[in-house]
């Protein structure tokens, strides 16, 4: 299972941004991260926005027992950072994403239907 995970993380659509997101101000000390997992959708998109350079990040995807799914480590050179994950790696239900930087840690709920 892990090859075959690895496999898709490999072969994931990854895009990053430098763009803001429109009407959503930052304050000093503020970040936000948004899951989307439409049903219409093949993909898991995950938004992350912060006040300053996000610098070295880790996204890690987990089930409701615990188990990593997924993991991503890298570093941000920007304030936005996007990713769409396949959703076909990942099994139905619930999910918690986990986005750890040096100014933050959030994690998020989302469902895979």
């Amino acid at each position: 299972m892990y090859h075959a995970l690895r496999s898709i993380a490999v072969s994931l659509l990854v895009v990053s941004s430098s763009w803001a997101l429109a009407g959503e101000p930052r304050s000093e000390g503020q970040a936000n991260v948004q899951v989307s997992c439409s049903r219409a959708s093949a993909f898991v998109s995950v938004s992350i926005s912060s006040f300053r350079k996000i610098g070295v990040v880790t996204i890690e995807v987990r089930n409701a027992t615990g188990l990593t799914l997924y993991k991503e480590e890298g570093k941000a050179l920007t304030p936005e950072l996007v990713r769409r994950l396949d959703k076909g790696g990942f099994p139905r239900g619930a999910h918690t994403l986990l986005v750890t930087a040096k100014d933050f840690s959030i994690s998020q709920v989302f469902t895979v239907e």
